[in-house]
C-alpha cells in the first residue's frame, strides 16, 4: 500500500540528505496498518517541494520513547553530533503526550528513500565494497598482500558493470559515512580499511584499547553471542566500537539492535591483542563471553 506521511521542514530536510532515515511516530492505529516495503510520500508543505518517495525499511517498535531512545541510533532519527549530548525522550513530549504514549506505545519508521542518481552510486559503492574486501576476482583484479588494488585496473574492472570515473570513485571514498577506502599518497592504490574476508596484512601495529568498548549487533543473535561470545565468522577480525551511538548504528542493519559492552582493557591485560583501523574501527581475533555484558 501507499501513504503519505507529513513532516516538519528540518525533518524534511534531514530525511531528503540522507542524514535521518528514522522518524518517530506513535504507533497508533494509522501507524499500525505500515508494513516493511509500503510505499510513503514524505510531504512538506512549508517547503513546497515535490514529495520523496520511500520504502519502509524497517518498523522499530517500543512501549515507550525511553526504550526507543536507549535502542536506536539518535543520529539517524534525527538528531546531529551537536546536539546529541542533549538528547532526551523528553523531547518527544512537545508532540505527544504521556497519555498517547502509555496508550499507544511508539515506532520508529525506518526509510529507504528511492533515488535514482543515488541508487545507482550506491550499488557502484556496494560492488567496490564486496570487490575489496571479499571477492577481487569480480572486478578481474587481485590485490597485493596488504590490500591494495591499482586505480586504474579497479575502474576497468567496475566499468564491466557499473560505469564508474575516477572522479566518481574519489567522491565514494570522500562520502562513504564509515570511512571504508584509503588511497595511496598519489591517488594510484586503493584498498578497504578493515572488513576483509580474504587474508592480507593491512599493516596495523598492535595497540592498548580503551577500557571498554562497544559491539552492536541484532536481538536475535543474543542468545549465541552471550554462549559463544563474539567470533569473526567470515571476516578476519570482530569489529567494535568506541561509542554507543556508533554500535546502535551497526546494530540496526541487522534488525532490532542490541549493545554489549566488551571489557577491552581487562582484554589486553589477559594478553589479547588489539588493533586499530585507519577509519577508526577496533578489531580483535574474538571476545569470549567472560569479557561480554548486555546494555540495558
Amino acid at each position: 500500500m501507499k501513504y503519505s506521511m507529513k513532516l516538519s521542514a528540518q525533518t524534511y530536510r534531514m530525511v531528503r540528505s540522507g542524514q535521518q532515515t528514522i522518524v518517530l511516530r506513535l504507533d497508533d492505529e494509522e501507524q499500525r496498518q505500515l508494513q516493511v516495503n509500503d510505499a510513503i510520500l514524505c510531504v512538506c508543505p512549508e517547503e513546497g517541494q515535490e514529495p520523496l518517495e520511500a520504502r519502509v525499511k524497517a518498523l522499530h517498535r517500543f512501549p515507550n520513547f525511553a526504550k526507543l531512545y536507549a535502542a536506536l541510533p539518535l543520529l539517524k532519527c534525527g538528531y546531529s553530533q551537536e546536539n546529541l549530548a542533549a538528547a532526551s525522550p523528553e523531547d518527544q513530549n512537545q508532540f505527544y503526550s504521556q497519555e498517547e504514549q502509555e496508550r499507544y506505545g511508539v515506532v520508529g519508521i525506518e526509510l529507504r528513500l528511492r533515488h535514482p542518481e543515488g541508487n545507482a552510486k550506491r550499488r557502484a559503492s556496494m560492488f567496490l565494497s564486496m570487490v575489496l574486501r571479499h571477492r577481487p576476482q569480480e572486478a578481474g583484479i587481485t590485490l597485493d598482500a596488504h590490500g591494495w588494488a591499482g586505480v586504474d585496473q579497479l575502474l576497468q574492472g567496475i566499468n564491466r558493470r557499473f560505469p564508474l570515473t575516477e572522479e566518481q570513485l574519489e567522491d565514494i571514498v570522500r562520502t562513504d559515512e564509515k570511512q571504508r577506502y584509503s588511497f595511496n599518497s598519489d591517488k594510484t592504490r586503493i584498498r578497504a580499511n578493515q572488513g576483509h574476508s580474504i587474508p592480507v596484512d593491512v599493516e596495523l601495529a598492535p595497540c592498548e584499547p580503551p577500557e571498554v568498548l562497544y559491539h552492536g549487533t541484532g536481538e536475535k543473535y543474543q542468545k549465541s553471542i552471550l554462549e559463544k561470545g563474539l567470533i569473526p565468522k567470515t571476516r578476519l577480525y570482530v569489529h567494535l566500537s568506541q561509542d554507543v551511538e556508533t554500535a546502535k548504528a551497526v546494530g540496526i542493519r541487522h534488525g532490532t539492535p542490541i549493545v554489549f559492552t566488551v571489557q577491552s582493557g581487562q582484554m589486553y591485560r589477559d594478553g589479547f591483542r588489539f588493533y586499530r583501523s585507519v577509519n577508526g574501527v577496533w578489531l580483535t581475533y574474538l571476545v569470549p563471553p567472560a569479557y561480554l555484558k548486555k546494555m540495558e
